[in-house]
């Protein structure tokens, strides 16, 4: 099947390759913390505007995609490929 040759990009994966990519020594400091900060609040079970407000409260739930991409682009945004190697290795280890 061509499933299992294809990698699957899931947000558990995503969030995989991006903690693997904080113990790179290569990747800078300020972009480590930005992407830490970022995993966290995602992980996290304390939102930041609770849920029982209406439709106000939901609007941080829609922020946690945007968020994971962001963190993402900070990793590839560098300028030598160094986190792009970083995070294709380490879905390998999927």
């Amino acid at each position: 099947m061509k499933l299992h040759k294809k990698q699957r990009k899931t947000p558990m994966t995503q969030i995989k390759t991006l903690i693997l990519s904080l113990f790179d020594a290569k990747v800078d400091t300020r972009r480590k913390l930005m992407v830490l900060g970022i995993v966290l609040y995602i992980i996290s079970p304390i939102d930041l505007i609770p849920d029982f407000i209406p439709m106000v409260g939901y609007a941080d739930d829609v922020i946690l995609p945007i968020l994971l991409l962001i963190a993402e682009k900070l990793l590839s945004g560098d300028t030598d490929s160094e986190p792009v190697k970083v995070r294709k290795e380490a879905e390998k280890v999927d």
